[in-house]
Protein backbone atom coordinates (compact mmCIF):
# COMPACT_ATOMS: atom_id res chain seq x y z
CA UNK A 1 0.00 0.00 0.00
CA UNK A 2 1.21 3.41 -0.57
CA UNK A 3 2.06 5.56 2.29
CA UNK A 4 2.29 9.47 2.51
CA UNK A 5 4.10 10.92 5.74
CA UNK A 6 4.17 7.77 7.45
CA UNK A 7 6.71 6.56 10.10
CA UNK A 8 10.46 6.43 8.44
CA UNK A 9 11.56 3.22 7.94
CA UNK A 10 15.21 5.06 8.50
CA UNK A 11 15.54 7.89 11.42
CA UNK A 12 17.26 10.70 10.08
CA UNK A 13 20.16 11.07 11.52
CA UNK A 14 20.94 7.16 9.88
CA UNK A 15 19.59 7.94 6.71
CA UNK A 16 21.37 10.64 6.30
CA UNK A 17 25.12 8.99 7.33
CA UNK A 18 23.34 5.75 4.94
CA UNK A 19 24.05 9.11 1.92
CA UNK A 20 26.91 9.95 2.39
CA UNK A 21 26.99 11.87 5.90
CA UNK A 22 25.04 14.77 4.73
CA UNK A 23 23.81 17.66 7.22
CA UNK A 24 19.87 17.80 7.50
CA UNK A 25 19.69 21.13 7.87
CA UNK A 26 22.16 24.17 6.84
CA UNK A 27 22.50 27.55 7.24
CA UNK A 28 22.93 28.32 3.57
CA UNK A 29 19.75 26.66 2.78
CA UNK A 30 17.87 28.05 -0.17
CA UNK A 31 14.80 28.20 -2.45
CA UNK A 32 13.21 24.66 -1.64
CA UNK A 33 12.68 22.71 -4.79
CA UNK A 34 15.34 24.70 -7.11
CA UNK A 35 15.05 24.18 -10.43
CA UNK A 36 18.56 22.34 -10.41
CA UNK A 37 17.93 19.81 -8.07
CA UNK A 38 14.65 18.85 -9.72
CA UNK A 39 14.18 16.70 -13.03
CA UNK A 40 10.86 15.36 -14.94
CA UNK A 41 11.21 12.13 -17.06
CA UNK A 42 8.89 9.67 -17.93
CA UNK A 43 8.59 6.38 -17.02
CA UNK A 44 8.73 3.07 -18.42
CA UNK A 45 4.63 3.52 -17.88
CA UNK A 46 4.79 6.69 -19.56
CA UNK A 47 4.13 8.88 -16.81
CA UNK A 48 6.17 12.10 -15.67
CA UNK A 49 7.93 11.41 -12.66
CA UNK A 50 10.41 13.65 -10.21
CA UNK A 51 13.97 12.79 -9.65
CA UNK A 52 15.77 14.71 -7.23
CA UNK A 53 20.09 15.55 -7.75
CA UNK A 54 21.38 14.12 -4.32
CA UNK A 55 24.38 17.03 -4.97
CA UNK A 56 22.10 19.58 -5.41
CA UNK A 57 19.51 18.91 -2.57
CA UNK A 58 22.56 18.63 -0.54
CA UNK A 59 24.10 21.74 -1.08
CA UNK A 60 21.22 24.44 -2.08
CA UNK A 61 18.00 22.82 -0.32
CA UNK A 62 18.90 20.77 2.65
CA UNK A 63 15.41 20.84 4.43
CA UNK A 64 13.59 18.87 0.80
CA UNK A 65 16.40 16.44 1.22
CA UNK A 66 15.88 15.81 5.00
CA UNK A 67 12.12 15.66 4.35
CA UNK A 68 12.31 12.71 1.45
CA UNK A 69 14.71 11.15 4.07
CA UNK A 70 12.31 11.54 6.91
CA UNK A 71 9.37 10.63 5.61
CA UNK A 72 10.21 8.58 2.59
CA UNK A 73 12.78 6.36 3.13
CA UNK A 74 11.06 3.24 2.24
CA UNK A 75 9.86 4.73 -1.23
CA UNK A 76 13.14 5.91 -1.99
CA UNK A 77 14.95 4.24 -5.25
CA UNK A 78 18.49 5.95 -6.39
CA UNK A 79 18.84 6.49 -10.38
CA UNK A 80 22.29 6.74 -12.19
CA UNK A 81 21.65 6.89 -15.82
CA UNK A 82 25.10 6.21 -16.48
CA UNK A 83 26.02 3.34 -14.80
CA UNK A 84 21.91 2.01 -15.77
CA UNK A 85 21.20 1.85 -11.78
CA UNK A 86 17.36 1.64 -11.02
CA UNK A 87 17.50 0.60 -7.49
CA UNK A 88 15.55 0.83 -3.87
CA UNK A 89 17.66 3.05 -2.04
CA UNK A 90 17.53 1.33 1.53
CA UNK A 91 18.04 -2.41 0.08
CA UNK A 92 21.02 -1.56 -2.08
CA UNK A 93 22.82 0.64 0.28
CA UNK A 94 22.72 -2.61 3.12
CA UNK A 95 23.59 -5.16 0.64
CA UNK A 96 26.09 -3.49 -1.13
CA UNK A 97 27.77 -0.83 1.04
CA UNK A 98 31.57 -0.73 -0.71
CA UNK A 99 30.37 -0.50 -4.67
CA UNK A 100 27.71 2.17 -2.86
CA UNK A 101 30.50 4.31 -1.30
CA UNK A 102 32.56 3.81 -4.55
CA UNK A 103 29.51 5.34 -6.61
CA UNK A 104 29.01 8.14 -4.18
CA UNK A 105 32.75 9.37 -4.48
CA UNK A 106 32.91 8.70 -8.60
CA UNK A 107 28.95 9.89 -9.16
CA UNK A 108 28.31 11.91 -6.66
CA UNK A 109 26.84 14.77 -9.37
CA UNK A 110 24.67 12.09 -11.19
CA UNK A 111 22.96 10.47 -8.46
CA UNK A 112 18.84 11.07 -8.13
CA UNK A 113 16.55 10.58 -5.76
CA UNK A 114 13.06 9.53 -6.18
CA UNK A 115 10.17 8.95 -4.64
CA UNK A 116 8.23 5.71 -6.12
CA UNK A 117 5.57 3.58 -4.57
CA UNK A 118 5.55 -0.07 -4.58
CA UNK A 119 2.46 -1.54 -6.57
CA UNK A 120 2.28 -4.28 -4.11
CA UNK A 121 0.90 -2.14 -1.58
CA UNK A 122 -2.08 -0.95 -0.50
CA UNK A 123 -4.22 1.92 1.04
CA UNK A 124 -4.15 5.43 0.85
CA UNK A 125 -1.77 7.71 -1.81
CA UNK A 126 -3.08 11.48 0.05
CA UNK A 127 -5.45 12.59 2.00
CA UNK A 128 -6.71 16.12 2.24
CA UNK A 129 -9.05 17.49 4.54
CA UNK A 130 -10.47 20.84 4.29
CA UNK A 131 -13.86 23.10 5.73
CA UNK A 132 -15.24 25.54 4.44
CA UNK A 133 -18.22 27.60 5.94
CA UNK A 134 -19.71 24.87 7.64
CA UNK A 135 -19.02 21.67 6.08
CA UNK A 136 -15.92 19.74 6.43
CA UNK A 137 -14.78 17.90 3.07
CA UNK A 138 -12.55 15.23 2.98
CA UNK A 139 -10.67 14.39 -0.51
CA UNK A 140 -8.32 11.43 -0.93
CA UNK A 141 -6.71 9.03 -3.28
CA UNK A 142 -5.94 5.42 -3.07
CA UNK A 143 -4.04 2.19 -4.66
CA UNK A 144 -6.37 0.49 -7.59
CA UNK A 145 -6.95 -2.30 -5.46
CA UNK A 146 -8.47 -0.23 -2.61
CA UNK A 147 -12.94 -0.79 -3.12
CA UNK A 148 -13.94 1.07 -0.22
CA UNK A 149 -13.01 3.49 2.06
CA UNK A 150 -14.76 3.96 5.27
CA UNK A 151 -14.78 7.58 7.28
CA UNK A 152 -15.43 7.82 11.27
CA UNK A 153 -16.62 11.39 12.12
CA UNK A 154 -15.48 12.68 15.66
CA UNK A 155 -19.29 12.11 16.15
CA UNK A 156 -18.40 8.65 15.63
CA UNK A 157 -20.98 8.55 12.56
CA UNK A 158 -19.57 7.07 9.72
CA UNK A 159 -19.88 7.33 6.05
CA UNK A 160 -18.92 4.87 3.13
CA UNK A 161 -17.63 5.66 -0.45
CA UNK A 162 -16.52 3.79 -3.21
CA UNK A 163 -13.48 5.45 -4.83
CA UNK A 164 -14.31 6.68 -8.72
CA UNK A 165 -12.78 5.35 -11.77
CA UNK A 166 -9.25 7.25 -11.19
CA UNK A 167 -8.99 5.76 -7.81
CA UNK A 168 -10.24 9.05 -5.98
CA UNK A 169 -12.75 9.75 -3.36
CA UNK A 170 -14.83 12.42 -1.72
CA UNK A 171 -16.84 12.68 1.10
CA UNK A 172 -18.42 15.88 3.20
CA UNK A 173 -20.27 16.22 6.30
CA UNK A 174 -21.41 19.20 8.96
CA UNK A 175 -18.22 20.78 10.77
CA UNK A 176 -18.50 20.57 14.12
CA UNK A 177 -17.48 23.19 16.21
CA UNK A 178 -15.63 22.95 18.83
CA UNK A 179 -12.50 24.50 20.85
CA UNK A 180 -10.44 21.62 20.83
CA UNK A 181 -8.89 20.09 17.76
CA UNK A 182 -11.19 17.15 15.87
CA UNK A 183 -10.14 14.07 14.53
CA UNK A 184 -11.54 11.63 11.47
CA UNK A 185 -10.47 8.47 11.11
CA UNK A 186 -10.22 7.15 7.54
CA UNK A 187 -10.11 3.18 6.78
CA UNK A 188 -9.43 1.58 3.45
CA UNK A 189 -11.02 -1.85 2.09
CA UNK A 190 -9.90 -4.18 -0.52
CA UNK A 191 -13.73 -6.24 -0.40
CA UNK A 192 -14.01 -6.63 3.35
CA UNK A 193 -10.28 -6.47 4.25
CA UNK A 194 -8.70 -3.43 6.37
CA UNK A 195 -5.34 -2.66 4.21
CA UNK A 196 -4.54 0.73 5.91
CA UNK A 197 -5.95 3.36 8.72
CA UNK A 198 -5.32 6.87 9.14
CA UNK A 199 -6.29 9.56 11.63
CA UNK A 200 -6.75 13.07 9.89
CA UNK A 201 -7.50 16.29 11.94
CA UNK A 202 -10.04 17.92 10.56
CA UNK A 203 -10.96 22.07 10.36
CA UNK A 204 -13.54 22.61 12.79
CA UNK A 205 -15.30 25.81 13.01
CA UNK A 206 -12.51 28.87 13.23
CA UNK A 207 -10.11 25.68 14.94
CA UNK A 208 -6.61 25.93 12.57
CA UNK A 209 -5.10 23.12 11.60
CA UNK A 210 -1.83 23.27 12.60
CA UNK A 211 -0.92 19.90 10.16
CA UNK A 212 -0.49 21.99 6.97
CA UNK A 213 3.03 23.43 8.31
CA UNK A 214 5.74 21.02 7.94
CA UNK A 215 8.79 22.68 7.78
CA UNK A 216 9.79 26.20 7.81
CA UNK A 217 13.16 27.75 7.59
CA UNK A 218 14.16 31.58 7.99
CA UNK A 219 17.90 32.61 6.89
CA UNK A 220 19.37 36.04 7.62
CA UNK A 221 22.69 37.30 5.74
CA UNK A 222 23.57 40.00 8.05
CA UNK A 223 26.29 41.30 5.78
CA UNK A 224 23.90 41.44 2.42
CA UNK A 225 20.45 42.10 4.70
CA UNK A 226 18.70 39.54 2.67
CA UNK A 227 16.39 37.18 4.62
CA UNK A 228 14.94 34.02 2.86
CA UNK A 229 11.99 31.99 4.10
CA UNK A 230 11.41 28.99 2.47
CA UNK A 231 9.77 25.82 3.59
CA UNK A 232 7.34 23.03 2.89
CA UNK A 233 3.76 22.43 3.47
CA UNK A 234 0.56 19.98 3.17
CA UNK A 235 -0.74 21.31 -0.40
CA UNK A 236 -3.98 22.10 0.85
CA UNK A 237 -2.77 25.34 1.15
CA UNK A 238 -2.96 27.87 -1.44
CA UNK A 239 -0.85 30.62 -0.27
CA UNK A 240 1.86 31.73 2.53
CA UNK A 241 2.29 35.06 3.85
CA UNK A 242 5.53 35.59 5.67
CA UNK A 243 5.90 38.81 8.01
CA UNK A 244 8.55 40.32 9.31
CA UNK A 245 9.41 43.86 11.05
CA UNK A 246 5.89 44.83 9.25
CA UNK A 247 6.77 43.62 6.21
CA UNK A 248 4.28 41.42 4.40
CA UNK A 249 5.61 39.24 1.64
CA UNK A 250 2.94 36.64 0.01
CA UNK A 251 4.33 33.74 -2.07
CA UNK A 252 1.99 30.61 -3.97
CA UNK A 253 2.90 27.52 -3.33
CA UNK A 254 4.76 25.14 -5.92
CA UNK A 255 3.85 21.16 -5.88
CA UNK A 256 6.78 18.59 -4.54
CA UNK A 257 5.44 15.44 -4.64
CA UNK A 258 1.68 14.01 -4.29
CA UNK A 259 0.21 16.00 -1.44
CA UNK A 260 3.17 17.94 -0.35
CA UNK A 261 4.28 21.60 -1.78
CA UNK A 262 7.28 24.40 -1.17
CA UNK A 263 7.05 27.89 -1.01
CA UNK A 264 9.87 30.87 -1.14
CA UNK A 265 10.22 34.26 0.63
CA UNK A 266 12.80 36.98 -0.10
CA UNK A 267 12.95 40.40 1.68
CA UNK A 268 15.80 42.57 1.20
CA UNK A 269 17.48 45.68 3.35
CA UNK A 270 16.67 43.50 6.64
CA UNK A 271 18.48 44.10 10.17
CA UNK A 272 18.17 41.36 13.03
CA UNK A 273 16.69 41.46 16.23
CA UNK A 274 13.47 42.61 14.89
CA UNK A 275 11.22 39.99 16.69
CA UNK A 276 10.73 36.70 14.95
CA UNK A 277 9.16 35.52 11.49
CA UNK A 278 5.50 34.97 11.18
CA UNK A 279 4.22 32.22 8.37
CA UNK A 280 0.75 32.18 7.73
CA UNK A 281 -0.91 29.94 5.52
CA UNK A 282 -4.19 30.73 3.60
CA UNK A 283 -6.58 28.75 1.32
CA UNK A 284 -9.59 30.73 -0.35
CA UNK A 285 -8.80 33.37 1.85
CA UNK A 286 -9.30 31.46 4.90
CA UNK A 287 -6.27 30.79 6.68
CA UNK A 288 -5.44 27.47 7.74
CA UNK A 289 -1.90 27.13 10.06
CA UNK A 290 0.19 29.87 11.67
CA UNK A 291 3.65 29.74 12.69
CA UNK A 292 6.43 32.05 14.09
CA UNK A 293 10.39 30.72 13.90
CA UNK A 294 13.63 32.39 15.37
CA UNK A 295 15.51 33.99 13.02
CA UNK A 296 18.99 31.98 12.33
CA UNK A 297 21.23 34.80 11.17
CA UNK A 298 24.41 34.05 8.99
CA UNK A 299 27.71 35.87 8.04
CA UNK A 300 27.80 38.19 11.21
CA UNK A 301 29.77 41.02 11.26
CA UNK A 302 32.77 40.45 13.44
CA UNK A 303 32.92 42.27 16.74
CA UNK A 304 34.62 45.24 16.86
CA UNK A 305 37.38 45.09 19.03
CA UNK A 306 37.68 47.03 21.70
CA UNK A 307 41.56 49.28 21.90
CA UNK A 308 42.97 48.22 25.17
CA UNK A 309 42.61 51.23 27.52
CA UNK A 310 46.92 51.82 28.37
CA UNK A 311 47.59 51.17 32.14
CA UNK A 312 48.23 54.80 33.55
CA UNK A 313 52.08 55.70 33.97
CA UNK A 314 53.43 54.67 37.69
CA UNK A 315 55.13 58.25 38.50
CA UNK A 316 57.41 58.51 41.35
CA UNK A 317 58.56 61.71 43.10
CA UNK A 318 62.61 61.73 44.09
CA UNK A 319 64.79 64.81 44.74
CA UNK A 320 66.95 67.12 47.62
CA UNK A 321 65.62 70.50 49.37
CA UNK A 322 67.92 72.89 50.49
CA UNK A 323 66.65 75.91 52.34
CA UNK A 324 69.09 78.92 52.36
CA UNK A 325 68.05 81.19 55.14
CA UNK A 326 70.44 84.35 54.30
CA UNK A 327 68.94 85.23 51.07
CA UNK A 328 65.36 83.18 52.33
CA UNK A 329 65.08 80.86 49.09
CA UNK A 330 64.57 76.99 48.85
CA UNK A 331 66.05 75.26 46.10
CA UNK A 332 64.65 71.90 44.90
CA UNK A 333 66.24 69.28 42.24
CA UNK A 334 65.07 65.85 41.42
CA UNK A 335 63.47 64.06 38.81
CA UNK A 336 60.55 61.86 38.14
CA UNK A 337 60.46 58.32 37.70
CA UNK A 338 57.69 57.15 35.08
CA UNK A 339 57.72 60.90 32.89
CA UNK A 340 57.84 60.68 29.39
CA UNK A 341 57.99 63.89 27.19
CA UNK A 342 55.05 62.30 25.07
CA UNK A 343 52.39 62.70 28.35
CA UNK A 344 50.83 65.39 29.54
CA UNK A 345 52.02 65.15 33.00
CA UNK A 346 52.70 68.44 34.80
CA UNK A 347 54.87 69.04 37.94
CA UNK A 348 53.28 71.30 40.76
CA UNK A 349 55.43 72.92 44.25
CA UNK A 350 53.74 74.65 47.14
CA UNK A 351 55.98 77.68 47.18
CA UNK A 352 55.67 79.42 50.74
CA UNK A 353 53.11 81.42 49.75
CA UNK A 354 50.81 78.62 50.06
CA UNK A 355 50.22 78.41 46.17
CA UNK A 356 50.96 76.20 43.38
CA UNK A 357 54.09 76.85 41.01
CA UNK A 358 54.34 74.95 37.91
CA UNK A 359 57.97 73.66 37.37
CA UNK A 360 59.37 73.03 34.49
CA UNK A 361 60.21 69.32 33.66
CA UNK A 362 62.92 68.47 31.22
CA UNK A 363 62.61 65.36 28.61
CA UNK A 364 64.94 63.24 30.79
CA UNK A 365 62.43 64.14 34.01
CA UNK A 366 64.28 66.32 35.67
CA UNK A 367 63.49 69.50 37.44
CA UNK A 368 65.19 72.12 39.00
CA UNK A 369 63.41 75.16 40.89
CA UNK A 370 64.55 77.91 43.64
CA UNK A 371 61.85 79.58 45.34
CA UNK A 372 62.04 82.94 47.24
CA UNK A 373 60.29 83.61 50.57
CA UNK A 374 61.68 87.18 51.25
CA UNK A 375 59.33 89.19 54.22
CA UNK A 376 57.89 86.19 54.71
CA UNK A 377 57.91 83.43 58.01
CA UNK A 378 58.70 80.21 56.71
CA UNK A 379 58.17 77.17 59.30
CA UNK A 380 57.77 74.44 57.07
CA UNK A 381 59.95 71.01 57.19
CA UNK A 382 60.01 69.95 53.81
CA UNK A 383 59.09 71.17 50.27
CA UNK A 384 55.55 69.49 48.67
CA UNK A 385 55.58 68.37 45.04
CA UNK A 386 52.73 66.94 43.12
CA UNK A 387 52.26 65.35 39.46
CA UNK A 388 48.79 65.97 37.89
CA UNK A 389 47.77 64.03 34.36
CA UNK A 390 44.26 65.64 33.51
CA UNK A 391 43.53 67.52 36.29
CA UNK A 392 44.33 64.39 38.73
CA UNK A 393 46.89 64.21 41.21
CA UNK A 394 48.68 60.88 40.22
CA UNK A 395 51.84 61.23 42.53
CA UNK A 396 52.98 63.36 44.99
CA UNK A 397 56.19 63.67 47.32
CA UNK A 398 57.37 65.88 50.50
CA UNK A 399 60.96 66.45 50.18
CA UNK A 400 62.82 67.55 53.60
CA UNK A 401 64.99 70.71 53.46
CA UNK A 402 66.77 69.84 56.86
CA UNK A 403 68.75 72.61 58.81
CA UNK A 404 69.21 75.88 56.61
CA UNK A 405 72.84 76.52 55.13
CA UNK A 406 73.65 79.82 56.87
CA UNK A 407 72.06 78.96 60.38
CA UNK A 408 75.53 77.51 62.11
CA UNK A 409 77.38 80.55 60.23
CA UNK A 410 75.53 83.29 61.33
CA UNK A 411 76.13 81.92 65.05
CA UNK A 412 80.09 81.80 64.62
CA UNK A 413 79.34 85.73 63.41
CA UNK A 414 77.53 86.60 66.76
CA UNK A 415 80.31 84.64 68.43
CA UNK A 416 83.37 86.76 67.00
CA UNK A 417 81.73 90.52 67.07
CA UNK A 418 80.89 89.64 70.64
CA UNK A 419 84.57 88.69 71.56
CA UNK A 420 85.87 92.18 69.52
CA UNK A 421 83.67 94.13 71.53
CA UNK A 422 85.00 92.38 75.06
CA UNK A 423 88.40 93.26 74.08
CA UNK A 424 87.67 96.73 73.51
CA UNK A 425 85.38 97.33 76.37
CA UNK A 426 86.83 94.85 79.06
CA UNK A 427 84.50 96.41 81.84
CA UNK A 428 81.64 95.74 79.48
CA UNK A 429 78.74 98.27 80.53
CA UNK A 430 80.01 99.78 83.39
CA UNK A 431 82.59 101.31 81.27
CA UNK A 432 80.41 103.12 79.33
CA UNK A 433 78.92 104.46 82.21
CA UNK A 434 81.86 106.08 83.62
CA UNK A 435 82.96 107.28 80.49
CA UNK A 436 79.54 108.80 79.52
CA UNK A 437 79.51 111.02 82.89
CA UNK A 438 83.04 112.37 82.11
CA UNK A 439 85.18 110.62 84.44
CA UNK A 440 88.22 107.78 83.55
CA UNK A 441 90.96 106.58 85.62
CA UNK A 442 93.25 109.25 85.49
CA UNK A 443 90.74 111.46 86.41
CA UNK A 444 89.79 109.63 89.31
CA UNK A 445 93.66 109.53 90.72
CA UNK A 446 93.55 113.87 90.34
CA UNK A 447 90.82 114.14 92.45
CA UNK A 448 92.05 112.04 95.23
CA UNK A 449 95.54 113.65 95.29
CA UNK A 450 93.53 117.02 95.90
CA UNK A 451 91.89 115.86 98.28
CA UNK A 452 94.40 114.44 100.20
CA UNK A 453 96.61 117.57 100.24
CA UNK A 454 93.96 119.62 101.78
Amino acid sequence: MKKYMTRPVLAVVAAATIIGGVTPLLANASTTGSSSAIKVVMNEEGKQVTRYNLKELATNDPATLNLLLKTQADHLYIVVDKLNLDVKMQTYIEQNEAEWNRIYKEYYSDIYLEVRFDETEQGFVSLTPETKESTTYLKGEVTDEVTKVVVVKPNGDSIEVVPTANDSFSVSFAATVSATPQYATVKAYVNDKLVDTREVRINSGTVVDSDVLIHTQAVLDSKKGELKVNGIVNLTAGKVVVTYDGDKRGAGVKKLWDGVGSYSVTMKDVEADKGKVLIEVYKDGKKLDSESVDLLVVNKPDKPTKPETPKPAQYKITGTAKLDAKDKEIEVEGEIAGFSKNQKAKLYVIAPDGKKHEVKIDDDGEFEVELSYKNRSYSAKSVHLEVVVDGKVVAQADIPHGTPVNEVDDDKDKDKKKKDKDKKHPNGNAYGYWKKHGHDDDGDDDDNDDRDND
